[in-house]
This record gives C-alpha cells, sequence and structure tokens, in this order.
C-alpha cells in the first residue's frame, strides 16, 4: 500500500471530511469538537500528504473566502471485480467514493482458477493505468463470484467455471495486499441490502429470489443470513425440475437455471421462426450478438401474448410456470415475511411479476394465513463491480487496516 501512515487525530478530520464532502476549513473544529489549532495542524499534515486537497472557496460572511477541503481521490482507489459466468467486469471508485472508471471483458475459454486470477489482474493493472494509477495506490479490492464463499474468502462452489474449494480470498490478498473483501452471488449482496436498508428493514425476516443469469435464493433473518452446513443454502437454481431437459453449466439436466433464467428464455426465444415473433423483438433477435439477454427477455414479455397458441407465448408462460414453482420452494421452505423479487428477469417486469404472484395465489398451501408481502427490491445499484468497490470503501472509512498509527 503506497499511502503515508497518519496519527489517529488526523484520520479523525479525514473521516469527517469525507462524511460531509466539500468542507470549510474554519467548520471543522465545530464538527470535531476540538480547539481549531489542534484541527488545523491535522489539516496541514494531510495537505501535505495527499489525503486532503483545496477544491475551492464559499463565501463566510464579511471575512476572507474559507477554503474548502476534500479527500483527495488521487491518495489511492478501491477497485471491484465482478466475475460472471462469461464476463469479467471492474470498477474502480476513487478515495473519496466517487466512481472513476470502469471496463468489461469476456472471459477466455479456459475457465481455471489460475487464468482467471491472471485475467483478473490485467483487467486490474489496465484500468488502474487508465486513471493514472499504480497497484500501489489499491486501498481495497471487492471481488463478487456466483457461488457459495465461506468467511476466509474461498469459492466453495461455483458451479458456471467449476471451481471448488478455490482460495480466491487468499489469492488476491498475496497479488495486492490486505483489505481484500470476497463474496458470493449477486443474491447475498442484494440480500443483506434489502434486509439493511430496503424493503425488509421492517421485517423480522426476509427472502430475496433472483433470477438473472442465474437463479438463486438467500433467507435473512433479524438481520443474520441464512448460509447453511456447507454454505450452500439458497442455491435453488440447481434443483432439477425437468429431468429431461437442458445442460446446466452445474452438469445436470434440467435444473431451474437451464429452464428459466434468463439465458434459458433468450435460447429458447432465438430457436422460435423469427416470422413469429413481434417485429421489435425480431429486430433484437436479428442483433442478437449486440444485444444484451436483459433487453431481449423485456421485450420478450412486454411485446408477447399470454395466449398459449403462439410460439413465444409458450415459452414466456413455460418460463413463468417454472419460475412461479421456483418462488413457491422458496416460501414453503422459508416462510418469510418479505419475498423480494429480483434480477433483471424480474425486476422491472411487471408483467411477469403479476403472474407469478397470481400462481403463488393459487398453489402456496395456506397462503390466507401466511401474510407475505410480495415485492420488488428498492436497493438500486450500478451494476456490482460499482456497488462492490463503493462497499469496500465504506468498509476502509470505517475501519482504515494499515493507514493509523497506533501509539
Amino acid at each position: 500500500m503506497g499511502i503515508s501512515k497518519i496519527r489517529p487525530m488526523d484520520w479523525h478530520v479525514l473521516q469527517v471530511v469525507h462524511r460531509l464532502g466539500s468542507t470549510p476549513q474554519h467548520k471543522l473544529a465545530e464538527h470535531i469538537g476540538r480547539q481549531r489549532s489542534t484541527v488545523n495542524g491535522a489539516v496541514q499534515r494531510l495537505l501535505a500528504s495527499g489525503w486532503l486537497t483545496r477544491v475551492g472557496q464559499a463565501a463566510h460572511g464579511r471575512g476572507r473566502p474559507a477554503i474548502l477541503l476534500s479527500v483527495d481521490r488521487a491518495v489511492g482507489c478501491f477497485a471491484g471485480v465482478d466475475i460472471a459466468a462469461n464476463e469479467l467486469h471492474c470498477a474502480v471508485v476513487g478515495a473519496d467514493g466517487d466512481l472513476i472508471d470502469h471496463a468489461s471483458s469476456r472471459l477466455s475459454d479456459d475457465r481455471s482458477f489460475e487464468a482467471v486470477l491472471d485475467q483478473i489482474d490485467l483487467t486490474i493493472r489496465g484500468l488502474l493505468s487508465r486513471v493514472d494509477m499504480g497497484v500501489d495506490k489499491l486501498l481495497g479490492l471487492w471481488a463478487g463470484i456466483n457461488g457459495a464463499v465461506d468467511d476466509r474468502g474461498t469459492v466453495v462452489s461455483c458451479a458456471s467455471l467449476g471451481w471448488h474449494n478455490a482460495p480466491l480470498g487468499q489469492a488476491l490478498e498475496e497479488r495486492y495486499g490486505g483489505n481484500i473483501l470476497v463474496q458470493g452471488g449477486m443474491t447475498v449482496m442484494h440480500a443483506a441490502a434489502e434486509s439493511l436498508m430496503g424493503v425488509g428493514r421492517d421485517a423480522e425476516s426476509l427472502a430475496y429470489y433472483h433470477v438473472g443469469r442465474g437463479i438463486g435464493v438467500r433467507f435473512v433473518r433479524r438481520g443474520q443470513p441464512l448460509s447453511g452446513h456447507t454454505l450452500r443454502a439458497g442455491e435453488l437454481g440447481h434443483v432439477v425440475v425437468e429431468p429431461n431437459g437442458p445442460r446446466c453449466p452445474c452438469g445436470n439436466n434440467g435444473c431451474l437455471e437451464a429452464m428459466a433464467a434468463g439465458p434459458a428464455i433468450v435460447s429458447a426465444i432465438r430457436k422460435i421462426s423469427r416470422r413469429d415473433l413481434p417485429e421489435p423483438l425480431r429486430e433484437l433477435v436479428r442483433d442478437y450478438k449486440n444485444q444484451p439477454h436483459p433487453t431481449i427477455v423485456h421485450a420478450a414479455f412486454l411485446h408477447g401474448s399470454a395466449s398459449k397458441d403462439d410460439a413465444l407465448g409458450q415459452v414466456l408462460n413455460r418460463a413463468t410456470q417454472y419460475l412461479a414453482m421456483g418462488a413457491a420452494m422458496t416460501v414453503a421452505a422459508y416462510d418469510p415475511e418479505v419475498l423480494v423479487l429480483g434480477g433483471y428477469v424480474l425486476d422491472d417486469n411487471p408483467v411477469i411479476r403479476k403472474a407469478v404472484r397470481r400462481i403463488l395465489r393459487r398453489t402456496v398451501l395456506d397462503w390466507a394465513d401466511r401474510d407475505l408481502r410480495i415485492v420488488r427490491g428498492e436497493v438500486i445499484t450500478q451494476g456490482r463491480a460499482v456497488g462492490g468497490a463503493a462497499e469496500v470503501c465504506q468498509r476502509f472509512w470505517a475501519n482504515p487496516r494499515g493507514v493509523v498509527n497506533v501509539p
């Protein structure tokens, strides 16, 4: 970590500036409750070491304009890496918490642990170089993967990459130093966020049902997530629902994920003759390689009919039935107070959310006695890599490992 260490008092001043944003220097003593001379001394040291920077002046009564101070984003940065099934997304957030840049790339055909690590390293270094920073400026790194992760950052299992007990946290720490945070699938992050600050903040229990590239469920009760004995709780996408169905990346046939996740829906749509598709969807399918899966899925449900007589209607009805089956299994297994429907297949898709609610009312045991709230999530993020980088940034400001000199 190529940054200078600072005194506890200086860190206190720095935290206040970070929390308030651009702040007049003369106001800091009031916020901190210390003498102005003490605070001014800390400010001078922070300016000299590069932690703080002057960003302008503000009017201050009849006297001289007040100097505005801000955390200097050039002092260091935080990176977030989203390891998806076929892609790698990376984002860099400055020390001030603002997004600096982001980039995406396709994973190579070699999905081994070592090969993906090398691609992560190449992507991070390239992005840091693009924003005129080196690896020595990296204050923290978040890595997210669609799989089960233990508290040491070891990937217990990741079906899409074929990883088992892969020491991702340890490997990243060896390459980049401390302040490494490895988390499991998107569902984990969103379930925690919705429980803490979203639709479940006043609820005893919450289940987050995620349908996007994959399918998963995470259950949170009184702020505590249920991980299970082997940290695989909620891998609903790999329950076989159609034994003769298509092959799933996990190796089984007919998993819920292989039948009704976003890529499965898009694959089924592409098998339909284009002349049988609505014109807006036809254009998207024609340009398939340049169209994101969420765009195609949303267009299909927006322009498709509810009829089971046409090919598209059959595909959408089948996917909806399977997704409702997954939601029903979630309710039966966890009996949550709140069921959050998330992921790009369910989010911003009122047609399928309405259908899932209707099917649940008809199929779930003792529905009338459950008092279940089925809702769309409130917590919106700019993407996993950006959200992850921001999360490790927040953790750093709360607990700056290796930065503050302890007397």
